[in-house]
């Protein structure tokens, strides 16, 4: 056998070895969940929750970032209309009015020593054009039903989910239903202005009381066909945890002048040439967000992109090239920037001796606003480029914050509201998912280590895109299956309890065992192998100290 068929054999060899790791692991990559029972849904009346809905929308609650601006009257209406659709809730829960417009209520549990939930929602909205020319088909401010859905303003975002949770509560009130943990219904009123005012003092309310939420669940995903993840089948998506948010100024200084005499660099000129620095050179990218979806997404992924994502050690680079050219998921690999404000010049012919430009920043789980800043100065920052915060002296302030903590997945909190999903919208893969916008979920973090943000609505890609924009909309079977979906949800979750409190009757710390003496450890030591012999190797050493491990609360 000649050298040249050694080598070829041995190449051969280590191809088909190659290959062999590569469909292993590719077969072996996780599979999804089976699919849960269907919800049933047919005591529900959804045309008389889109009603309902729509009353809302005719109280014109657009925030300010300014609380001065925002005008209250609205707000009163709105909290006027609730008090008159559902007497059960200010009856038989306690009403806290936050910052005068913000509404907390609180349904007290039969177990007080249990750490309760939260359900959360935001009273105000975007404005809307009403101007004929904006190309609303019914006025957006008329809460109009027509065509099998409710129409206007806030019915996506999010005065359908806060009716939702409301007429969820109220419907187990009037069945005589007591939670077992204290549910907490808080709506904040300024969320779309960064809910400093509502959310935020909401939860720094029930940190000085001292309490820790179990679950939170806030507005965020839905179930989707045509996403872009490259799966046909609906998808849930259930947001875990969310992006970080950073603006940046850039401020370009030259000297200025005439236009007629313009030196080899301008303000607006170097201006410019930075904010294309930053667009030619963005920062890296990373698979860990979209390799922990797809490994949800499991079997159902295209071969070639299950196997892809199943050996990211070969095929990383192309998914990330691939990745790049769609603006979501693209969003999903990497801190994304943006620029959104120019201003610069006075007149047509003068050179302006400054020019500035406001860029945005989304920031990745893992990186804080430090590295962000750091990376945007290293790449343009020099003696004509200054890179400051774009609010404020400091990069930490109401209007910049880090990536939030992200939601335990093998929680029985995550798992029950994936189960719960899939109950409720047959035939949809759930998967964990981060958002790249902010929602009020975010100044839960301190007090809720599970917070979630999942909105129960099954929306085409042309109806999430009118969130935010002309004819903004909720169809009837929405609403009445997301009233399903809270209701619930709410006694699933206020009566989750783990099995140890389950047994004890109350909540405790994590048990820690006392040190074993010799003889119980022996004892320990032929019970096991009675039930799973040992080789010798596994077997404590005489010298080895005998002291139990501290128990989790799941052992």
């Amino acid at each position: 056998m000649t050298p040249l068929l050694i080598a070829g054999i041995a190449a051969g060899a280590l191809l088909l070895i190659f290959l062999t790791v590569i469909i292993i692991r590719t077969l072996i990559f996780p599979i999804e969940s089976e699919p849960a029972e269907a919800l049933a849904l047919t005591d529900l009346d959804g045309e008389a929750v889109a009603q309902r809905i729509g009353l809302a929308v005719q109280c014109r609650t657009i925030s300010h970032s300014d609380p001065a601006l925002t005008d209250p009257r609205p707000f009163i209406a709105l909290h006027e209309l609730l008090r008159t659709l559902y007497p059960q809730l200010h009856e038989k829960l306690d009403l806290e009015l936050v910052n005068d417009r913000s509404l907390l209520f609180t349904w007290h549990g039969s177990d007080p020593a249990l750490d309760p939930i939260c359900f959360a929602a935001h009273q105000d909205v975007v404005p809307a054009d009403e101007a004929p020319e904006a190309g609303w088909t019914h006025p957006p401010f008329a809460g109009e039903l027509a065509d099998g859905y409710v129409w206007g303003r806030g019915t996506l975002d999010c005065k359908g989910t806060l009716i939702g949770i409301c007429e969820a509560a109220s419907s187990l009130l009037k069945s005589g239903f007591t939670p077992r943990r204290t549910i907490y219904l808080a709506f904040g009123a300024d969320e779309e202005v960064s809910g400093l005012h509502g959310a935020r003092a909401i939860a720094e309310l029930l940190k000085e009381r001292g309490l820790q939420l179990a679950f939170l669940l806030d507005e965020g995903s839905v179930v989707t066909k045509g996403s872009a993840l490259g799966i046909n089948s609906p998808i849930g998506q259930i947001g875990i945890s969310e992006k970080g948010y950073l603006s940046l100024k850039l401020k370009a200084k030259v000297k200025g002048g005439h236009s007629s005499t313009p030196p080899k660099q301008t303000a607006i000129g170097a201006l410019a040439l930075a904010i294309a620095v930053l667009e030619s050179d963005p920062f890296p990218q990373t698979l860990d967000v979209m390799s922990f979806i797809a490994s949800y997404l499991g079997k159902s992924l295209p071969f070639f992109q299950r196997m892809q994502y199943a050996n990211t050690w070969l095929f990383g680079g192309a998914l990330k090239r691939k990745l790049a050219k769609n603006p979501l998921t693209n969003a999903l690999t990497r801190t994304t920037v943006a620029p959104t404000i120019i201003k610069a010049g006075s007149a047509e012919n003068v050179l302006p001796a400054e020019a500035e430009a406001l860029i945005n920043l989304r920031i990745m789980p893992g990186e804080t606003l430090r590295d962000a800043y750091e990376r945007v100065n290293d790449l343009v920052g020099d003696e004509t480029i200054e890179v400051l915060p774009a609010h404020g002296e400091t990069l930490e302030s109401d209007h910049a914050w880090n990536p939030t903590p992200v939601a335990d997945v093998d929680s029985p909190q995550y798992q029950r509201l994936a189960e719960l999903v899939r109950a409720t919208f047959p035939g949809a893969l759930v998967v964990p998912f981060m958002m790249t916008g902010a929602t009020d979920a975010r100044h839960y973090a301190a007090v809720c280590q599970n917070a979630m943000r999942f909105s129960p609505l099954f929306l085409t890609q042309e109806e999430i895109q009118t969130m935010h924009a002309v004819d903004e909309r909720l169809s009837i079977a929405n609403a009445g299956r997301m009233v399903a979906f809270y209701e619930e949800l709410m006694r699933q979750e206020s009566s989750l309890v783990e099995e140890e409190e389950e047994e004890s009757g109350e909540v405790e710390a994590p048990l820690k065992a006392k040190p074993l003496s010799r003889k119980e450890r022996k004892a320990q030591v032929e019970e096991e192998i009675e039930e799973a012999p040992l080789e010798p190797d596994d077997l404590p050493l005489d010298d080895e100290p005998l002291v139990a491990k501290p128990l989790r609360k799941d052992e």
